[in-house]
């Protein structure tokens, strides 16, 4: 499977977490074959900086058996922690080049490195993250973020953005046609046949049948009858608070959030820094680890790379997933 990298922020700990990752996958199974969009220099300075000893040589580096051929970008100098301007191009660069690969479909599956937010707009980055990037890259402009564990899959109806302006996006149309994205998602790249999803309120209590707010009255609960009359198995809105305490989520193969914070913390608490970002509703895979730059720890060589060695190895199930589906349909 050939999996292309975008180098994320060189000041921040994703290149550790990819090299770490390389140590924990075995070579022999021959399931991977990486490419990364970086600078040969950038990458000999990080590495040597945490006293990881890697080769490069002939527009590869080598390490830990694992050949990974790099495509040149410009030199960014490392200085971990620190918001650069040459981190932010070097950054965006390698997203753009990374992307216009895997959508040409020289690629199976984009791993994307965490970016600093600030970093890259100092660079001209336009995009509020890479999931809206990505659909501008696919001209799909309906991309579903699905951040799953082992045990949670968590899909957003509102994804970056300020959080005085999620009710006024939260509309029946929104939630109808992104819970379908949802379950098509969990369909086609999860394996799961008929799958059945929980829905949260917006409000507290949900909505205490309108006494702090009526969303769910109005909204919500509307939308999930028209899904449920086109066959789907989506139930709610449930308050958040509860339905979390009880760990009622292990009796559901998804969970629809309706904001950022609402989802991702439960998700990530329970993630045990093992939770994967994937990017639904685009023509390829692109899989992220869970967690951001990382600026506090980098360069101390201390950077769990779990979250990014369950991106690798989730990519290759998803794309798995998507040749069975496409067998049998």
């Amino acid at each position: 499977m050939k999996i292309i990298v975008s180098m994320g922020d060189p000041n921040g700990i994703g290149f550790e977490c990819f090299l770490k990752s390389l140590e924990m996958i075995n070579q022999n199974e021959n399931k991977f074959d990486f490419t990364i969009v970086s600078n040969s220099q950038t990458i000999k300075e990080y590495a040597e900086s945490l006293n990881i000893d890697i080769l490069i040589d002939n527009q590869y580096f080598f390490y830990n058996n694992h050949q990974v051929k790099i495509i040149e970008q410009d030199y960014c100098p490392i200085e971990f922690g620190n918001i650069t301007k040459d981190a932010g191009i070097l950054a965006v660069n390698s997203l753009i080049s990374a992307s216009n690969l895997i959508n040409s479909g020289q690629y199976d599956a984009l791993l994307t490195l965490p970016i600093s937010k600030h970093s890259v707009h100092l660079a001209g980055f336009n995009f509020p993250g890479h999931t809206e990037f990505l659909a501008d890259i696919d001209r799909t402009y309906n991309p579903l973020m699905i951040l799953f564990n082992d045990n949670m899959k968590m899909a957003l109806a509102t994804i970056h953005i300020p959080i005085k302006e999620v009710p006024n996006l939260i509309t029946s149309e929104l939630v109808a046609d992104k819970l379908q994205l949802y379950f098509n998602s969990l369909k086609y790249d999860f394996g799961i046949i008929n799958p059945k999803v929980a829905v949260l309120s917006l409000n507290p209590h949900a909505g205490e049948d309108g006494d702090i707010g009526n969303e769910e009255i109005t909204i919500i609960s509307p939308a999930l009858q028209e899904l449920r009359d086109l066959g789907f198995d989506a139930i709610g809105p449930f308050s958040p608070d509860a339905f979390f305490k009880y760990y009622n989520f292990l009796s559901y193969d998804g969970i629809f959030a309706m904001y950022h914070d609402q989802g991702l913390i439960p998700l990530k608490m329970l993630s045990q820094n093992g939770g994967v970002n994937f990017t639904a509703n685009l023509s390829f895979i692109r899989v992220s680890p869970d967690h951001g730059t990382g600026f506090d720890i980098a360069g101390k060589n201390i950077a769990d790379p779990l979250s990014t060695l369950k991106a690798i190895h989730s990519s290759y199930e998803i794309n798995q997933n998507r040749i069975n589906f496409n067998k049998e349909n």
